[in-house]
């Protein structure tokens, strides 16, 4: 019987055949992350009230059918993410947008229940599928060390096209016809196979496991990220505190609408300063992140700061319209510091529990945690929000707080576990 196996090189020498355009592969990456983020800027400030608007569903009944199909595919991101590991993650991903592409434009022919969830799901089978193998290429690409980094920076790209395409939401929330969500929609779904197209000028990227490995070597090894206690607890832990982003582009646009005197613009206008500030804050402000230890400081004090913004979110309903502008302006901006301590954070965590070897795989556990939530989270937070009103929102924040709080608890846990180096 053949014994063949990843050793504890194979990464490093990967990186050393790949070593000279480096930088170049870093611009592809970068390029292809804002080119798809204009067009998901679009759809997130206005994808949902679209399907309230004009298909014939309730705000209750699509967040129902975006729970149901997000669940369906959410597994798909740890197998993409093991079929990156084992074949090389830049086709991988590719496929992957190509069928997120599939999933966006599909959206228009949305108009009951069952429809929506079928959409939804083939979006998530998509989304799970790129977000994991992502990871695997950014491991791949990146210095040794430097994967939580490099991602951070990309986040910061994605938060400049998320502001781009905010912006054309913003005029389309202002005409409020069908045509208009209908471009979004259509531009969204382009973004995805332009995208691919410019992820396809990166060279191929070498697996970073084998692709097969003998019998005894496969039941040990195969899926070794589901077996790592301390990632399942901190992906567990790191999805509940995930629900914030959806508070920003699904609950807040809601409520910004159908809740108070603001105009209806300011839906779209503040996910654009959010994205802005996003942008501009991630790096700065993660700056002091050198390891597990500072990043999971980090996560713990975002907690409160989302308490903060989503509070004076929740005061904003029920006031004359300068003083709710004034108020969301504020707790955007709270908010966009809490997220980018809490991504940076999270993002180091990720990369630094996980074993080097199989980062598609333990990305793509990441992304299952988080692809869950996002299931969820419409069926969560919109309700929660727009009928719990204050306490709503302010549960909501506090169980977010908890849940990063938590985050530290396990990388404590995990450090003071490790074997200690002999010297």
């Amino acid at each position: 019987m053949k014994t063949v196996g990843p050793d504890a090189g194979r990464l490093t020498r990967i990186r050393a055949t790949l070593r000279g355009p480096e930088d170049r592969r870093q611009q592809v990456l970068a390029r292809a992350t804002i080119v798809n983020t204009i067009g998901m800027g679009m759809f997130l400030s206005a994808g949902t009230i679209f399907l309230i608007r004009f298909t014939g569903l309730s705000p209750a009944t699509v967040g129902l059918g975006l729970t149901i199909g997000s669940l369906i595919g959410v597994g798909a991101g740890v197998l993409v993410g093991d079929l990156a590991d084992r074949r090389g993650s830049r086709e991988v991903v590719i496929a992957a947008m190509v069928l997120e592409a599939v999933g966006s434009i599909c959206l228009l022919l949305v108009d009951n229940l069952w429809s929506l969830i079928a959409v939804a799901a083939v979006a998530a089978i998509g989304s799970g599928g790129t977000s994991s193998a992502r990871g695997a290429m950014i491991g791949v690409v990146a210095e040794e060390g430097k994967g939580a980094r490099l991602r951070s920076y990309l986040r910061a790209v994605t938060n400049v096209g998320l502001a781009i395409g905010t912006l054309s939401a913003a005029v389309a929330l202002a005409i409020d016809t069908r045509p208009a969500y209908v471009f979004l929609i259509v531009t969204d779904a382009t973004t995805f196979l332009i995208a691919a197209a410019i992820l396809s000028r990166l060279p191929h990227l070498p697996p970073t496991r084998v692709a097969k490995l003998d019998d005894a070597v496969e039941k040990e090894r195969k899926w070794i990220a589901l077996r790592d206690r301390h990632y399942l607890m901190l992906t567990v832990a790191a999805a509940v505190a995930s629900l914030q982003y959806w508070v920003l582009v699904q609950a807040l646009p809601v409520w910004i609408v159908f809740e108070t005197d603001a105009p209806r613009s300011m839906a779209a206008l503040v996910l654009f300063i959010a994205s802005i500030a996003v942008a501009a804050m991630q790096v700065p402000a993660t700056r002091s992140i050198d390891g597990p230890a500072s990043a999971a400081r980090l996560i713990t004090m975002s907690g409160p700061l989302f308490l903060i913004a989503w509070t004076m979110m929740a005061l904003s309903g029920g006031t004359v319209a300068w003083v709710a502008i004034a108020l969301l302006l504020v707790a955007v901006l709270v908010h966009s510091l809490a997220e980018v301590w809490q991504a940076g954070g999270t993002f180091e965590l990720s990369f630094a529990l996980a074993q080097s070897k199989a980062q598609g795989q333990y990305q793509g556990v990441m992304g299952l945690g988080q692809s869950i939530a996002a299931a969820v989270a419409p069926a969560i937070v919109i309700p929660l929000c727009l009928n719990g009103g204050l306490y709503g929102w302010v549960a909501l924040g506090v169980v977010v707080a908890v849940a990063g709080f938590v985050c530290a608890l396990i990388e404590r846990h995990w450090a003071r576990s490790r074997p200690v180096p002999v010297t």
